[in-house]
């Protein structure tokens, strides 16, 4: 067996440096957050910092459920609010999608044009409406009326309808030949095709969902309906917000603990699709 000698570039060298450097910029300030989060006060505030916490404590957490509201509280209104405005928003968006890129009818263009200028509208102008229709179906201070403006979302929409477009016709017309009516040839052949285009509406859905913070912090009113980033938002007012006393870094940090895990875990179950969604030039025939 014969073996080349392989050169070894400097650009090589220099693109491994910096990947490693990339990676090592975002562990090293995760590390920290999650040892923080179970440090003392005393600890934190030690110098110089201690890599390994000496005494694992809940004392972080158990300050911000004191003084800044339930976390785990507001941990279970915002995954039970995110995971529904995120299913709903992929079921009632897919039908859409599927209508406008397959279906020909009067005024679609128009109608598609009227649904997308809702994401360009500013959240702000939305606000006083959405809380006089709220006020009037008594929904103030309520999960639901925060989800409910949210269901239907003008980017997924147009996200899946130009994934859609990319199918070829044939797979289609050749589904209605053998009978299938047109909830099975949604449900059953093209949500497999576009799967990727399906992980992508979900991760960008419950990530847009979960940051949701001007809407909740103007309808919720009692702390046992609040979603996560208001409590955290508390949390950092009380423990960080520029007071003669040191900051509790280990409440900050358990809050924001909690408030990362789900979006990460999440990312983590879907970067496949996430990957697949944005290298995907098309299905060949």
């Amino acid at each position: 067996m014969v073996y080349k000698n392989k050169k070894i570039k400097v650009s090589d060298i220099l693109a491994n440096i910096f990947m490693i450097l990339i990676i090592a910029s975002v562990f090293i300030p995760m590390y920290f957050l999650i040892i923080t989060s179970f440090k003392s006060f005393s600890e934190i505030l030690r110098v110089p910092p201690t890599f390994f916490p000496e005494k694992l404590t809940l004392e972080g957490f158990l300050l911000a459920k004191e003084h800044g509201g339930d976390i785990f509280r507001s941990l279970a209104n915002s995954l039970i609010m995110s995971i529904g405005v995120t299913i709903t928003t992929l079921f009632f968006s897919s039908l859409a999608g599927y209508a406008f890129a397959v279906y020909r009818f009067k005024f679609k263009e128009a109608l598609f044009i009227a649904v997308i200028s809702k994401y360009l509208l500013p959240e702000i102008v939305l606000i006083i409406p959405w809380y006089w229709i709220m006020g009037r179906l008594k929904l103030i201070d309520n999960l639901f009326g925060v989800a409910v403006v949210n269901i239907i979302g003008a980017w997924s929409i147009f996200y899946i309808r130009n994934y859609i477009t990319q199918i070829p016709p044939d797979y289609i017309e050749a589904a209605r030949i053998d009978g299938a009516n047109e909830n099975r040839i949604l449900f059953q052949i093209i949500w497999p095709m576009i799967r990727p285009a399906l992980g992508v509406a979900t991760t960008v859905n419950f990530l847009w969902s979960w940051n949701w913070f001007l809407w909740p912090l103007v309808l919720l009113q009692s702390k046992q309906n609040f979603t996560l980033p208001i409590t955290v938002a508390f949390v950092r007012y009380i423990y960080g917000g520029g007071q003669e006393s040191v900051p509790h870094y280990g409440a900050i940090a358990a809050t924001t603990l909690v408030y990362i895990l789900p979006v990460l875990l999440l990312y983590i179950l879907v970067q496949k699709w996430f990957v697949e969604a944005f290298i995907a030039t098309g299905i060949k025939r």
